[in-house]
């Protein structure tokens, strides 16, 4: 499934902050995968991307 960018851009006013924000998720998603925690069937780039989108990532500024 395609995720459409301009979800990402609704949410997010910049849009390299928001890949960033997806690429720490999808690094603790990984690691949640390696420790057998999570399913490793599941695509963490995808899967970080998704809760990006519904704003499940909670995340602060520096």
């Amino acid at each position: 499934m395609i995720i459409p960018i301009e979800k990402i851009w609704k949410r997010f006013e910049n849009k390299y902050k928001a890949i960033n924000i997806a690429a720490l998720e999808a690094r603790r998603i990984k690691d949640e995968q390696s420790k057998g925690l999570m399913d490793e069937k599941i695509n963490p780039i995808y899967e970080a991307i998704k809760r990006l989108i519904k704003g499940k990532i909670k995340y602060r500024e520096k």
